[in-house]
């Protein structure tokens, strides 16, 4: 039988075939670039939004707007907190999570008081022109200021802009207390070293006080002031510190005055008072110090050592101690000591008062 030959395909049968492998590989291509640049833009738009991301965890944990070096710890409202309010008149404003309150000190712009860094006495008024002025900072001056003054940590600063800032304390602390979602509004009109967290946080809290909570005190309507002339005829305002010290029982933390840990305060400089200084600090805290006497060696920096303790921590973040977990006393020139909790002024400690 013969053999069928396989048919021929005609020319034209020939190029549709061609033209459909073509058209073939040409969806193939499109398909695979489509695909590629679907790829490519996913990675893109995780990259975006890895960016945000970031920024958004740096700016939270970022002071917001401020002049002021930064702390090396997050308030996380285990503690008090205390912040200067930069309104019209200056007041200090401290808020107790433990016991749901918050307690104002309005501070009169005629105060004389002693500003650190050797500067003298100077008038509240000009305090903060005085730290612009010789490049210290006007926020960082008044809040080291005033915390001497009172004898109480201050970890932040709150500058409103100036409409909400004529207004007073009372009122940006109404607008903390209302609705949480606010917190949006408030940001754009406030200048703060409190990281975005912390603000935010501070918000949440504040909105839970109940407004007979809040205690506003006047340290013009207070028994703790004195009129005094200057040599050059100006009238100023001087502070009796003993009875300042007797008004402060709102700003002591519960949790450190429960613990009631003996505290021994060595100064480890030669700057006299120092000891003193801190002393006050602490006991308006509500801590309990025993001792206040010279350490037996010099100390650049500050060193807290003693009994793991909520009292211990809180030292550690108002004074500041690089591996004060790894240091004994007997490295500090003590073999013993009357103290649970140990602190050693270093010259650090003199620069920030």
């Amino acid at each position: 039988m013969p053999l069928k030959s396989a048919p021929i395909k005609s020319g034209s049968a020939r190029a549709k075939a061609s033209g459909g492998w073509k058209a073939m590989q040409y969806r193939s291509k499109v398909k695979k670039r489509t695909k590629l640049a679907l790829i490519a833009l996913g990675l893109i738009v995780i990259l975006l939004v890895l960016g945000q991301l970031v920024n958004l965890t740096r700016m939270l944990f970022s002071p917001w707007q401020a002049e002021l070096s930064p702390r090396d710890y997050l308030w996380d409202d285990h503690f008090n907190i205390n912040i200067l309010v930069y309104t019209n008149p200056v007041s200090v404003f401290s808020f107790n999570p433990s016991e749901q309150k918050i307690t104002v000190i309005k501070i009169p712009d005629q105060i004389y008081m002693e500003v650190p860094g050797g500067f003298g006495n100077w008038q509240v008024r000009s305090i903060y022109q005085l730290g612009q002025t010789t490049k210290r900072g006007g926020n960082t001056l008044l809040k080291q200021s005033l915390s001497s003054f009172l004898g109480i940590p201050i970890e932040g600063v709150l500058e409103p802009t100036d409409d909400l800032r004529q207004k007073g304390v009372e009122e940006l602390i109404e607008l903390m207390r209302q609705n949480p979602l606010n917190i949006f509004l408030l940001i754009p009109n406030l200048k703060t070293d409190l990281k975005l967290w912390e603000l935010i946080r501070l918000k949440f809290a504040l909105w839970g006080v109940r407004f007979d909570k809040v205690k506003i005190l006047d340290l013009l309507e207070l028994n703790v002031l004195e009129r005094q002339r200057l040599a050059d005829g100006s009238e100023v305002l001087t502070a009796d510190l003993i009875r300042i010290d007797g008004i402060l029982s709102d700003f002591e933390d519960p949790q450190i005055k429960k613990e009631h840990l003996s505290v021994a305060v060595f100064n480890a400089t030669d700057y006299p008072q120092l000891a003193q200084k801190a002393a006050r600090l602490i006991t308006n805290m509500g801590g309990n110090v025993i001792m206040v006497t010279n350490a037996p060696q010099r100390l650049d920096k500050t060193k807290v050592v003693g009994e793991n303790s909520v009292t211990l921590k809180r030292l550690v973040q108002i004074f500041g101690c690089d591996n004060c977990d790894k240091i004994e006393l007997k490295d500090l020139g003590l073999d013993s000591s009357r103290g649970q909790i140990n602190l050693f002024l270093g010259e650090d400690f003199y620069q920030k008062i």
